[in-house]
């Protein structure tokens, strides 16, 4: 491979930083999503299976 301008090595790690921000940004909100989502099915399963009672 050969060596790049300095420009374009410095155009690259931009954009690399960009790429790897978005990455980090969605895996956040997907996280957040799964745990609201978890939340709710319990909440269901409270109210609709157990009848608002803790489980044995």
């Amino acid at each position: 491979m050969t060596a790049l301008p300095q420009h374009d090595a410095g155009l690259f790690a931009e954009i690399r930083q960009l790429i790897d921000g978005a990455r980090q940004r969605a895996a956040m909100a997907v996280n957040a999503e799964l745990t609201l989502l978890y939340w709710q099915i319990g909440q269901r399963i409270r109210r609709d299976v157990l009848n608002e009672r803790r489980a044995d």
